[in-house]
């Protein structure tokens, strides 16, 4: 059975995960894994290159071996395994689950805040405080969207979850209501 590219992420990133941390380097390894995904997101090619047979193994290891340029010896040693095993093409999955592991052993999370318009620093501040009371977590990444059509109000997405106080949400659950009730 053949695995997709999110379990042979979430594998990889355990093994790579478990051994940064015996050599006490998840957050070296990290930035390093950051870097080499960003070099694949801003090149499109190489998982073209990687996924397909139109180059040759040969040229792929010249590709590699100029990824391993300057990386730590972990890093090194997991992109010369993901190549021998044909995995390099799911790096983003991998680098993906890494992160989502390293966000939950260090109490990060990431939340999503859509308003009518731009939320204040003072906003901003609270709304954290009160996320990280909420989920009992030590960090709190904010990203921001602005979107005028919920009306008013805010809706937060942390993880899976969301809780929505748009004024269009309570507007739909009056409208709703007002329907089941004819």
């Amino acid at each position: 059975m053949k695995l997709s590219k999110f379990q042979v992420g979430k594998r990889y990133s355990r093994a790579l995960y478990e051994v940064a941390v015996e050599q006490d380097s998840v957050d070296n390894t990290l930035q390093e894994l950051k870097k080499l995904s960003e070099v694949f997101s801003e090149n499109p090619g190489l998982n073209i290159a990687f996924s397909g047979r139109a180059i040759s193994r040969t040229e792929k290891l010249k590709i590699v071996n100029t990824l391993k340029t300057g990386a730590s010896e972990l890093m090194q040693d997991f992109v010369g395994m993901l190549f021998d095993r044909d995995r390099l093409n799911c790096l983003e999955e991998i680098t993906d689950a890494y992160v989502e592991r390293y966000d939950t052993e260090h109490g990060i999370v990431e939340v999503t805040v859509t308003s009518v318009i731009d939320l204040t620093s003072e906003q901003e501040d609270k709304l954290k405080s009160v996320v990280k009371q909420r989920f009992s977590v030590n960090q709190v990444n904010l990203t921001k969207i602005v979107d005028p059509s919920i009306i008013g109000g805010i809706v937060v997405r942390v993880g899976d979850q969301v809780i929505d106080g748009s004024v269009v949400k309570r507007f739909n659950d009056v409208k709703k209501l007002l329907l089941v009730n004819n």
